[in-house]
């Protein structure tokens, strides 16, 4: 037999759902932080390419020294970018990544030697090789933090897709084994509103032993109904439901709160009365049996029952005594 889950385990599932939340917000931060740092090295390689057109035009401005130090440290910051995102798919140079900043990094260095030197010609020509090569490097880059970007937005619109059906299919599966317990310890027939079997079934071992032990009388009042929902006279779905409880509206109307009223199954219920004498117990047979003749239960054709009636043997046992019933009503 399959073991129940704990409230422990069932408790830890929920918090486990839960815990989806947070490392779904902690993915949108990461994402979102990497996005916020690939955008500013879009902004600084196209600053540099500004740079450089600046220095082309006015390369022999006073405060050449202050924007080479920017320069500078700017290439430092997309150095390691650069490194980060060598091997990137989203590459789409004609070469590699650290190619295209390698030839950038060997033309500013020439550059500067030019520009130290005081060489006009050097400078002119090697700020405009510079400008060129910055400018190719800073649409390559911009091209790959948008491919980038956008996978990251795709992967994020996935992402939080399973997680949402992963959270819906986990609460769905814990709802439907609570149901499912529920409806395995549940003591009353939802259509009739009367005890069910199972029920039915540990009351009577109760009793009997109780019967057996003080010599208690007990009795079992049975009633079936005759082709209920088989071959032609067959009751379709809603008047079968309708039918049901009315049925358990009147025994529960005329048994009293120590009897034991069940639907034993789809057609077959059981009254365990406890303290009643076979005598007793046909009084009450008859009576049920003259209200369920007058009632009209609007089916049709008319319902037809069986009734009977059998005191315990203290000899027998329970299961003895319920098959014994069962066999009276064939």
């Amino acid at each position: 037999m399959q073991k129940e889950w704990s409230s422990f385990k069932i408790t830890l599932i929920l918090y486990f759902v839960v815990l989806i939340l947070p490392f779904s917000f902690y993915f949108v931060y990461t994402s979102f932080k990497t996005m916020q740092h690939d955008t500013k090295i879009v902004r600084q390689s196209s600053w540099i390419t500004g740079a450089m057109e600046h220095l082309t035009v006015k390369y022999t401005n006073q405060n050449d020294q202050q924007m080479i130090g920017r320069i500078d440290k700017t290439l430092h910051d997309i150095s390691l970018w650069v490194t980060e995102n060598s091997n990137s798919e989203l590459y789409i140079g004609g070469q590699t990544l650290s190619k295209d900043f390698s030839k950038v990094d060997s033309c500013w260095t020439a550059y500067k030697e030019s520009f130290s030197k005081q060489n006009d010609t050097d400078i002119r020509q090697h700020s405009l090789q510079c400008y060129a090569l910055t400018d190719n490097m800073a649409i390559i880059i911009e091209k790959m933090v948008y491919l980038k970007q956008n996978k990251i937005i795709n992967i994020f619109y996935l992402s939080l897709t399973i997680a949402m059906i992963l959270i819906l299919l986990i609460i769905y599966m814990v709802r439907a084994y609570i149901h499912m317990q529920m409806k395995k310890h549940a003591i009353h027939d939802h259509e009739t509103k009367l005890f069910n079997k199972k029920y039915f079934l540990s009351q009577l071992k109760t009793s009997c032993a109780r019967s057996v032990r003080y010599k208690y009388p007990l009795s079992i009042l049975s009633i079936s109904i005759d082709d209920f929902g088989k071959g032609t006279e067959r009751y379709d779905e809603k008047t079968k439901e309708h039918i049901l409880g009315m049925l358990g509206g009147l025994i529960t109307s005329m048994t009293r709160t120590s009897d034991v009223a069940c639907r034993y199954d789809e057609d077959h219920f059981s009254i365990l009365l406890p303290d009643t004498e076979e005598e007793n117990a046909l009084i009450l047979e008859k009576r049920i049996r003259e209200v369920f003749e007058k009632h009209d239960f609007m089916a049709k054709p008319e319902l037809k029952f069986k009734f009977s009636t059998v005191p315990f043997n203290y000899e027998e046992t329970p299961e003895a005594f319920v098959t014994r019933t069962e066999g009276l009503l064939k």
